[in-house]
């Protein structure tokens, strides 16, 4: 005698469905949690500063969508169901984003940087800048400990930008221009040879000559590239180069 069932019916396995999904979640969140990590490759970061936050808001917003599609069922639902449920969430984003607009330019990265995360500050972030001034130096230690590793690159950052920015008053080899630039490989300095005050004089031009302050054109971290690379030029005293001018160091 039928019941109308069938008898011994497994119910259907989404095992497969569900694994798949974790692995797309898990790439979402690795890339989440990698976006911070670009601080540490500043040229990265600054180039596409308005882009990490609205791609985080973005991934978060797929994720939620891929988990209620999925386990709750929503994406075979009603349509009637998904109106009633998807509405108070576009009303939500829109209030997170409006608060989020008048709070995250209080933050860095993202904004004018009236406030840092702790975990900015014991990281030692400083955020590079692009034109309206330099940040201040760094304390000689730390412009050492960066030196060296400006050494392992072999300087290369700091010597394209001063072929393409400085040569034409320092010459390419740094030995100097008559009446423009002064000799940068001996080891005479006017304005100070450690590694904070070169930055502060490439920063910040020197008046009355043809110095110009190259902090209107140039973010932070190029200026620190920079004049890793002029310290490195100390003593190497070029064939023909200009006399030495100031105190030596």
């Amino acid at each position: 005698m039928s019941h109308g069932h069938e008898v011994g019916t497994l119910p259907h396995s989404h095992k497969k469905q569900y694994i798949i999904l974790g692995i797309v979640l898990s790439i979402v969140t690795f890339i989440e949690l990698g976006i911070p990590l670009m601080k540490g490759s500043p040229e990265i970061w600054t180039a596409a500063k308005e882009l990490w936050a609205p791609l985080l808001i973005v991934l978060s917003i797929f994720k939620f969508g891929a988990v209620v599609g999925d386990f709750m069922h929503l994406r075979s639902d009603f349509t009637l169901y998904k109106i009633l449920f998807i509405s108070p969430l576009f009303l939500a984003m829109f209030s997170f984003f409006a608060i989020g607009s008048l709070s995250v330019v209080h933050f860095q990265p993202f904004g004018k940087g009236y406030a840092i995360t702790a975990q900015d500050l014991s990281d030692g972030y400083v955020p590079p800048t692009v034109g309206g001034g330099a940040e201040p130096p760094w304390a000689d230690d730390k412009f050492e400990a960066a030196f060296v590793d400006a050494q392992k690159g072999g300087f290369a950052k700091g010597k394209e930008t001063f072929t393409t920015s400085c040569a034409n008053c320092h010459r390419a080899d740094g030995g100097g221009m008559p009446g423009l630039g002064v000799n940068l490989t001996d080891v005479c300095y006017k304005h100070g040879g450690k590694i904070a005050a070169l930055y502060t004089t490439i920063s910040k031009g020197v008046s009355g000559t043809a110095m110009p302050a190259w902090q209107t054109s140039m973010d932070s971290e190029k200026l620190r590239q920079v004049a890793y690379y002029v310290h490195s030029l100390k003593g190497l005293n070029v064939a023909g180069g200009r006399d030495c001018e100031g105190p030596k160091e």
